[in-house]
């Protein structure tokens, strides 16, 4: 990412879908292990999400609490420093 990067002015340049996509294989790891009831109901809407033609960042900013909340009760703590990065460098 340049040091010039200005989230609040343009994503131009910005690396978020490789960020993003990290995140997303590390939750993925706890879709397939089945460790929450919430896993089916966040897979079900990313799908309509990207039937809207929104992207990954979209969704994890509309579930970012509860995102944050499971990952920290399932002690994924690497998970959620990527999760919390994402946040801060391009939500």
């Amino acid at each position: 990412m340049s040091s010039n990067f200005d989230r609040y002015v343009s994503f131009l340049g910005a690396d978020w879908e490789s960020m993003a996509d990290r995140v997303l294989e590390r939750i993925n790891l706890h879709i397939e292990k089945a460790d929450s009831d919430f896993w089916p109901y966040f897979q079900r809407q990313r799908d309509w999400a990207h039937r809207q033609g929104l992207d990954d960042l979209r969704v994890f900013h509309n579930f970012l609490p509860t995102l944050k909340e499971l990952l920290e009760s399932l002690d994924d703590h690497e998970t959620l420093a990527l999760l919390v990065e994402l946040e801060e460098a391009y939500m």
